[in-house]
Order: structure tokens, then sequence, then C-alpha cells
């Protein structure tokens, strides 16, 4: 992990962490975390979070589940994706701003879609994940999906207490990439948990696999028969994580788009923020606040050339 991801997730954690101290609504909430490897990695270094973290520490043997070798446990954040999200989509609106949904086929066909007050954008931000690879105006053929599966179940209610405090990720020898897949669990603050998962390169498969989900379940019942036994299943879900060779793309600059018999020229800001494949929560913050430097940085950019264009035009 290169140091400037440690300070994309670093910033997004403080943020979270803010978040289920001061605002139910978000969906953010506090519980233990626990990383098992069922074999210890040779010359194990602790990792970079130790120091953001609190209560970081060593399992004991008496705490590791069966086949299980090392563990570490210490505090952390659960994050209620689809609660966190209508949460934002509140913030925005409350904000002045609005929301369309839309195909959208190129970047220049958004430089000429005006607010409601007429005004044409100044700054375009991409986010369109997978979508990026084929967005005309950008065209990423760095992108890639990894295929993840997750069951979503409900544990009896004398159960919960315990079961919305724990959180896991458990490592087969090889690794997820070895492997294919990684075990864990994610409680959420409605009762829900999430229980995972798979980590397929290339597969675009969206519907869900039964074969894949009663895996997924005979691993976590092989971790923590005691909180699993007797779940619920809701129902199996499918994402494709948005992987790019090269990692993430946080950029931007001054850009004169192609336009179209009819169109106006229009020279713009334009940011692009994706290929985070899974771990786009755990960095969304410290990602948005690079995009908005990295825009502020281009907006003197922006306006010179204009100046110049406005120049030229009058020759």
């Amino acid at each position: 992990m290169t140091k400037t991801t440690k300070e994309l997730d670093r910033a997004t954690f403080n943020r979270l962490c803010h978040l289920a101290d001061t605002d139910p609504k978000a969906g953010v909430m506090y519980l233990t975390g626990h990383d098992f490897w069922d074999v210890k990695p040779k010359n194990f270094e602790d990792p970079w979070f130790k120091s953001l973290v609190k209560n970081y520490r060593y399992l004991s043997q008496a705490e590791l589940p069966p086949g299980v070798e090392f563990g570490i446990s210490y505090t952390t954040v659960s994050v209620h994706a689809p609660k966190y999200l209508a949460y934002l989509h509140e913030q925005i609106l409350a904000r002045g701003g609005t929301i369309d949904r839309t195909t959208v086929p190129s970047l220049k066909a958004l430089a000429q879609i005006p607010h409601p007050d007429g005004r044409k954008p100044d700054i375009i931000i991409n986010c369109s994940g997978l979508g990026s690879r084929n967005l005309s105006g950008v065209h990423d053929h760095q992108m890639f999906p990894t295929r993840g599966q997750i069951v979503i179940v409900k544990v009896p209610d004398e159960i919960w207490p315990k079961a919305k405090q724990f959180t896991m990720e458990r490592y087969a020898e090889g690794g997820a990439m070895g492997t294919g897949t990684i075990t864990y669990i994610i409680p959420r603050d409605n009762g829900e948990i999430v229980l995972g998962g798979t980590m397929q390169h290339w597969n675009y498969q969206e519907e869900a696999s039964e074969e894949t989900t009663k895996a997924i379940m005979s691993r976590i019942l092989a971790t923590k028969p005691d909180l699993f036994s007797r779940a619920t299943i809701l129902r199996s879900c499918v994402g494709l994580r948005p992987n790019r060779r090269g990692g993430v793309r946080v950029s931007a600059a001054v850009e004169q788009l192609d336009w179209n018999e009819g169109w106006d020229p229009k020279v713009v800001v334009v940011a692009h923020n994706y290929g985070h494949g899974a771990f786009g929560y755990q960095a969304s913050v410290g990602c948005a606040d690079k995009v908005v430097g990295e825009i502020e940085a281009r907006l003197v950019d922006l306006e010179d050339v204009r100046s110049a264009s406005r120049t030229m035009s009058k020759l």
C-alpha cells in the first residue's frame, strides 16, 4: 500500500468515526474488527493502520476459530452502504444540489447540459466507475470488473447484541487473489449482516450463484458457528467492483471538449475519480478531498485558457 493510499484511507476513517460519533442517520457504527489468517504470514508486520485505530492487539489462541493460526483485533467502523448513500444524497440536496438520472454517452454531452438557471458547467467530475471503460472522451481500457457476491442474513434477536459488535475478515493461504474468495462478516445498523465473498476478476456475471451462496455460508459457519448456525438468509447480491490496472485515477485538467454542429465549444475542468476496486468506501472521503484540491489547482488555468480563447475570437 502506497503512502498516498494510506493518506486517503486515513482521512476517510477519521471522517467515518466522526459520523459514528455525531450522526446516527449516516449509518456508520463502531464495532470490533478481527483479521484471521489460516496460516500466519512469514515475517508478519503489523498493518499500517495500527497507529490509527484503537484497541489494537494480537488474539490469543483461545480466541481463534478452528483452522486459524493467527489473528488481530481492533476497533473499527461499519458502513451500512444503502443508508449511507441515502444520507449523502440528502446532504447534496440540502446544499442546493440537484440529481438527474440519465444515460451519458460522452463527456462532451455533459458539457452541453445546462443547470436549471441556464448556465453550462465549468467543472465535470467523472465518477463513472466501470463506465469509464466505454465512456466517450475517457475510454480507459485499464478498467476491469472484479465480481463480488455476498449473502445478507439476519440472526435471532438473542444473538444480535453479540453479532452486531463482531466484524471480521479471514484470509486463506494464498489470499483472495490466489483463491478468488475472501471470508468476511459486516454487520449493519438495521439488524442485517453482510457475509462474503468472492474476488473474481473479469467476471461480468450479475446473477447470484446458489453454489457460491452455499460456499460462503459454509465458510462462515466454519468460522463463527455460535453466531450464524441459526441465521436466516434474506437475499444474495452481486456487484462488479470497478478495478483498474495501475490503481485509482484521481486527476484534473483543463480541456476543450469536442462538439458537434450546433454545439458551442466548451472549455472546462475535467476531473476523474474512479478505479477504486473493493476500496471505494474506505478511501472515499480522502479521494473526494484530493479531487477538490486537483480542481482548485486547475481553476486558474481554466481562466487563462478562456481569456486566450476570447482574445483569439476577436482577431
